[in-house]
């Protein structure tokens, strides 16, 4: 698991900013610096990557359908059948994966992942699904719903989306590692 930067976290001391740790406490919380959060593109490249998947998905239920009634079938069994695989993207694809893993296929394919933004721990099933939902809510309304992924584009702090927004997560780049500490430097024996 990456460790992240709290969004709490204070800044070191620089020219202006003085060292003493009661003037550090009454410094406002920063936020995850952000050479750390999600690309906009990539977050963009994603979406299309998992509106793919889901699309293929529903496509091969269709097939299934479509081969399943060209024999003259009259049960609703293929029906049944897209109605399970839609109540299955709805409540596992985005939120399981998210809360198990940090993102869905399209996500972690970019090496991005979705964190709470208050401490940058993973979400919880439940978090995950009232931002799954949140997504979906507003692809119902026409113009919420191109605004909502693209709000990540004029989010200068954080890179948000809405739905983000709305749980209080934030979207981090995976393959992002700390800095590894310089190792000290030693003099040689004799010198």
């Amino acid at each position: 698991m990456n460790t992240t930067p709290l969004p709490g976290h204070l800044p070191p001391a620089g020219p202006g900013v003085p060292a003493d740790p009661a003037h550090s406490a009454a410094r406002a919380p920063q936020r995850p610096a952000p050479r750390i959060l999600g690309n906009q593109w990539l977050r963009l490249l994603a979406l299309i990557i998992d509106m793919g998947l889901t699309v293929a998905a529903l496509a091969l239920v269709s097939l299934y359908i479509g081969l399943a009634t060209i024999g003259g079938r009259t049960d609703n069994t293929p029906f049944y059948a897209i109605a399970l695989v839609v109540l299955a993207l709805l409540f596992l694809y985005s939120p399981l994966l998210t809360a198990r893993y940090g993102g869905t296929p399209g996500k972690l394919l970019c090496g991005l992942s979705v964190v709470r933004l208050a401490d940058g721990s993973p979400l919880s099933y439940g978090t995950a699904l009232a931002r799954h939902l949140a997504h979906l809510g507003m692809r119902l309304v026409p113009v919420l719903g191109l605004l909502d992924p693209l709000a990540c584009l004029w989010d200068r702090t954080l890179r948000q989306t809405l739905h983000d927004k709305v749980v209080g997560s934030v979207v981090i780049r995976r393959s992002m590692r700390p800095a590894a500490a310089p190792s000290p430097v030693t003099k040689p024996a004799g010198s």
